[in-house]
């Protein structure tokens, strides 16, 4: 069983065949102290410390966890983060759902390999991801490496907001939140603000939009404070959002002019399409609607995940252009996207009934009118209240006297 003094020795031999000082191992991120105490079995080092002295040693992390590394996992493993980066979702399930089922050793190798079979069961739908969660958090709580356990339990926190189970993921996270800082050696920033933006999408989807705002604010002065930036874009666009619901402009402007600069510095292809959304959403709420149309049929992309929004996007310009007949086509091409996990991006995508309804009413078909009104009315029954389940509200009852 690996335990500090077999880190520590390990540590230590490699670094004196490498004929390395402890300073120079150490470098700017241990101070020698830290080190010494590891070498000797008296520390053990954070997963990002051993990271850190792993890649200056030439070795995987994992070399210094385990007693007995198995070659052919370590292999799997580098073959599954490669499935991963290429979005293999579903080869990864086939490969690792096999191992789910006998008996993987407790080492960290096993621990990563089922951090992505979550993964996988997250952009799949696939169940059976709960378990493999309980199983790589007992791995890493058994090498007391804390930070890991805690992320790979916040992984969790996805799979619960896909089944619409908020208010457990709100839990979930504050759970997580205060095991990370009960236990953490040393700070890990970017999951930090992982963790600030999953508390701030969970509270907006259960309506708490002002604690919402709060927590988008901490991640972001967070990752000013430590200049990471990471996440900046979709932090600022959920301010810009917030910020619209609430009737506030101005600043809605504001926020998305952030996130339109953080993304042309990432060229980020899924954060490019989202800020282009969001620009035609606002044109439309401060009713420039022949704006709002140019600019969805400039940024036009046939087969895009986001083809829906915009289409949506361009009937509500349409409709108040009272172009009807235009704004009914584009709006018939809007559907619910099996990743539309957020009350409010649901909403949102319900009022394109509402909005038909208001054209057919317009055009004295009261029937036709009534119908859409109420199937936008019904299916956003369960979500917290927003513009759109008002507007949607407000449409059905117009209707419905």
């Amino acid at each position: 069983m690996t335990s500090k003094q077999t880190i520590g020795d390990k540590i230590k031999h490699l670094r004196t065949t490498k004929r390395l000082t402890q300073s120079e191992l150490a470098g700017d991120d241990l101070t020698k102290s830290m080190l010494s105490q590891i070498e000797n079995g008296r520390a053990l080092p954070s997963m990002r410390s051993l990271q850190i002295l792993a890649a200056r040693l030439g070795v995987d992390a994992g070399y210094f966890l385990e007693e007995e590394q198995s070659a052919d996992l370590a292999r799997l493993v580098r073959d599954i983060e490669t499935q991963f980066k290429q979005k293999k979702y579903q080869s990864i399930i086939s490969a690792v759902k096999p191992l789910m089922d006998g008996n993987l050793p407790m080492t960290v190798d096993a621990a990563r390999l089922m951090g992505f079979y979550v993964n996988a069961c997250y952009y799949t739908g696939t169940e059976g991801g709960e378990e493999a969660i309980r199983r790589a958090a007992a791995i890493y709580e058994r090498f007391n490496l804390y930070v890991e356990s805690a992320k790979v339990q916040y992984l969790a926190y996805a799979l619960l907001f896909t089944q619409s189970r908020y208010a457990e993921s709100l839990e979930l996270i504050l759970r997580v939140r205060e095991d990370y800082v009960s236990k953490k050696v040393g700070n890990d920033f970017l999951f930090e603000i992982d963790l600030y933006y999953a508390h701030s999408v969970t509270l907006s989807a259960l309506g708490d939009y002002d604690g919402s705002r709060t927590a988008a604010l901490a991640a972001i002065a967070l990752s000013r404070e430590e200049g990471v930036y990471y996440l900046a874009d979709h932090l600022y666009r959920v301010l810009s959002n917030l910020a619209l619901m609430s009737g506030n402009l101005e600043e809605a402007k504001q926020y998305l002019d952030k996130a339109r600069l953080f993304v042309e510095f990432t060229e980020d292809e899924q954060s490019v399409q989202l800020v282009h959304l969001a620009e035609i959403r606002l044109a439309n709420v401060e009713q420039r609607y022949e704006e709002a149309l140019m600019l969805g049929q400039q940024h036009q992309a046939e087969g895009s995940r986001y083809e829906s929004s915009r289409c949506l996007q361009m009937g509500i310009a349409l409709y108040y252009l009272g172009r009807d007949e235009e704004a009914l086509a584009s709006l018939s091409k809007v559907t619910l996207p099996d990743d539309a996990h957020h009350p409010l991006d649901r909403a949102g995508v319900f009022t394109s009934y509402a909005y038909k309804a208001k054209i057919y009413a317009r055009q004295g078909k009261m029937e036709e009118a009534r119908q859409q009104a109420q199937i936008a009315y019904e299916r956003v029954q369960q979500y917290p209240p927003s513009v759109y389940s008002r507007f949607i509200e407000a449409t059905y009852r117009e209707l419905h006297p």
